[in-house]
């Protein structure tokens, strides 16, 4: 569905960023014009979307490479606020420079720690390259841009250096890892209503259990009693205290779904804390029920 209307969306970073790359297609497929709230932590944004000043805020959850963002499963398990989308982005990371400049000049490269390590086979190639680090990949790009000098480059994506006038000069993604991807949720004040058909739909919840294993277990016992035959699951364990442990469980289902309402009844007769984060429509939905047939268990042990 296209939403005809302005709309303000908190993300994290200067221009340039991943999270302003995200923020901006969110926007082009729902909206006529964004309204842009920078901001410097992800709490921030949570902040000023549960304070109604800005309507959405996108945030990453998971990098393919990475995995997920510690900081923002720790926020969702506190916000009031719902999931109502997701948006998954290449992440391609480029050499980007000033005009006249060709590889055999540049000495400096301008970057965030996570790209150099990401291009770390590439930049193994050129040892003579002195890296600077920079708090963010929008940084580099704009110190680059400023000081705009032919022996000086920044990583970073070729939409990113568009708005500081930087150019790739190489074509091809430096990544390590080619499918790199960044998925980003979408997060808002209210509720977004999803009509039950045969569309993709995603059902989001959080679980807080004992850090007995045998609760986890239980967990997952739940989650293939009731759909046996078509569980496909995922476990990464993160850390979030020393007493809890934090599930975050995705279902490829409606959360009115009947087989839904029984798992949500099961997991709270274990569970410290049972919160439904979001249940929404996603088009990167539709690979993973192509993938793993319908009702698909994706879970994280956090």
């Amino acid at each position: 569905m296209i939403y005809k209307s302005t709309v303000h969306i908190a993300f994290l970073g200067p221009k340039g960023s991943y999270s302003h790359i995200a923020a901006m297609q969110y926007a082009n497929c729902h909206f006529d014009q964004m309204v842009e709230y920078s901001c410097q932590r992800f709490n921030d944004i949570f902040t000023l979307v549960e304070c109604r000043y800005a309507e959405y805020g996108v945030v990453p959850i998971e990098n393919s490479n990475s995995g997920l963002i510690n900081e923002v499963c720790d926020l969702l398990l506190n916000t009031r606020l719902l999931l109502v989308d997701e948006i998954t982005i290449p992440i391609n990371h480029c050499i980007l420079v000033n005009s006249n400049t060709d590889v055999n000049r540049i000495q400096i490269i301008y970057s965030h720690p996570q790209p150099v390590q990401q291009c770390s086979r590439f930049l193994k190639k050129f040892s003579t390259w002195k890296i600077v680090f920079c708090k963010s990949s929008a940084a580099a790009m704009e110190t680059v841009a400023k000081l705009n000098q032919s022996n000086l480059a920044a990583l970073g994506s070729i939409q990113g250096g568009a708005f500081y006038g930087l150019h790739s000069l190489l074509t091809y993604n430096l990544s390590n890892y080619q499918k790199n991807t960044t998925r980003f949720i979408i997060l808002k004040n209210t509720n977004i209503e999803v009509v039950n058909n045969s569309m993709a739909i995603k059902t989001m919840i959080i679980v807080s259990v004992n850090q007995q294993s045998e609760k986890l277990c239980e967990v997952l016992k739940i989650l293939q009693y009731y759909n046996i035959k078509k569980t496909y699951l995922k476990p990464r364990v993160l850390s979030y205290s020393k007493s809890d442990n934090i599930i975050i469980i995705e279902m490829m289902a409606h959360i009115n779904d009947i087989y839904i309402q029984q798992v949500l009844i099961e997991l709270r007769k274990i569970s410290c804390l049972l919160k439904i984060l979001g249940c929404y429509q996603c088009k990167s939905s539709a690979s993973i029920v192509r993938n793993y047939n319908n009702n698909k268990f994706i879970y994280y042990i956090k």
